[in-house]
């Protein structure tokens, strides 16, 4: 048997190692009682409310 060069050895090897996960990183889930952020309606007639769209704030 041959006696394999260290540079044979280093190119068979799998460059992607086996790592334990790593940690999350990023924004946490807000703990929310209904789910959702509660807000008061801006309109407070039910019915003109239903009628009126009011975009979210972009930028």
């Amino acid at each position: 048997m041959v006696r394999q060069s260290k540079q044979g050895e280093r190119r068979a090897k799998c460059p992607h190692r086996p790592r334990p996960p790593a940690l999350k990183t990023g924004p946490k889930k807000d703990k929310l009682d209904k789910g959702f952020k509660h807000h008061v309606n801006v309109v407070e007639d039910v019915q003109l409310a239903q009628k009126i769209f009011i975009p979210k704030k972009i930028g």
